[in-house]
Order: structure tokens, then C-alpha cells, then sequence
């Protein structure tokens, strides 16, 4: 797996297949999405992408709360990216520069400008871009328009319960 901390190091990519996302964890909802990803890539002949930041966004969005729980360290979260066969790891780092971003600049002037992606991949519920305006309805406007293909992975349940980070760590702090 290729891992770029800087926007300038990544070279162009052919048919990038993208999601993007803080993917704490690598849980079973996560996987599916990374699954899913390769798999369509291995069907266009394209590669990979997960864009990722450091620090967690909630560590600065969430700045005045007491320290924020996370499911992996970093290390693991590169760790378990590479096992499920991911081929570009791009780690953003979180400023208040991408964290005030508008959904659809973040779209054009960095998902479209920068990787030009063929396919992308987000959860029902992925939200993106300033206050969080940003989500799948957005996104299936710009593949109406012919920029991207979007695939939306539905939400993935366990023991009739949604999984996801935040459920995951409630259950670990209330001992589950």
C-alpha cells in the first residue's frame, strides 16, 4: 500500500475507486465498503483509494471535550487498510481549513481537481464538507452529471443493531 501525507506526492492513478473517511476501527461496516471497493476496481481495472485524516477530526471539531476514544491507534488503522487490500492511503491532515471546506468544494477542488475518480464509494450516512452538509444525495448529483460513479453502501447490521465507530465505542464504554 502507497501512503501520501502530501497532495503533490500522489502520482495520477488509473480509474481511481475512492472513499473517504476517518475509518476508526476498520469495523465490519467498514470492511464492507473496502470490499466492495476492490472489487470493483478489480472489475474496471482501476486501484484503490481511501482518503483518511490525522488527527481524527473530532480531536479538533471536538477540541473542549475530554480526550476523544479511539477504536485504533493510527499504526493499527494503516495496518488493517493494507490487509483489507487497499493500494493508495492518502492521510489528510484535519485543519480548520478542511474542517470550514464546503461539501461541494471539497468535491470539485479535491476529489474531482486532485484524483479525477471513476468510482466512489460512501455509507448511507457518510457526511462530508463544512457542518457536515455534505452526503450521499450530494454525491449522486455529481455522478447525475457524469463527473463520478457513486455506490452507496447500505447500513450494515449486527445483532439487529447498525454498525458503526460511534455504537461501537458507546458499547466499550458502557463495558459491551
Amino acid at each position: 500500500m502507497n501512503i501520501y501525507t502530501r497532495i503533490e506526492d500522489i502520482p495520477p492513478l488509473h480509474h481511481p475507486v475512492i472513499t473517504t473517511g476517518s475509518f476508526d476501527g476498520v469495523h465490519l461496516g467498514h470492511q464492507q465498503i473496502l470490499a466492495a471497493m476492490c472489487e470493483q476496481a478489480r472489475m474496471i481495472h482501476g486501484t484503490t483509494v481511501l482518503i483518511t485524516f490525522d488527527p481524527h477530526p473530532r480531536k479538533l471539531l471536538n477540541a473542549k471535550e475530554q480526550a476523544v476514544f479511539l477504536l485504533s491507534s493510527f499504526p493499527e488503522k494503516i495496518k488493517l487498510l493494507e490487509k483489507a487490500g487497499i493500494d493508495h492511503l492518502v492521510v489528510l491532515p484535519f485543519t480548520n481549513e478542511l474542517a470550514n471546506m464546503s461539501a461541494t468544494m471539497y468535491v470539485d477542488d479535491f476529489l474531482i481537481a486532485v484524483f479525477k475518480p471513476h468510482t466512489l464509494f460512501a455509507g448511507y450516512d457518510h457526511r462530508f464538507g463544512k457542518n457536515r452538509t455534505g452526503d450521499i444525495q450530494l454525491l449522486k448529483t455529481y455522478a447525475e452529471a457524469g463527473h463520478f460513479e457513486v455506490i452507496e453502501i447500505s447500513k450494515q447490521i449486527c445483532d439487529n443493531l447498525a454498525i458503526s465507530s460511534s455504537a461501537i465505542r458507546k458499547a466499550i464504554a458502557n463495558g459491551d
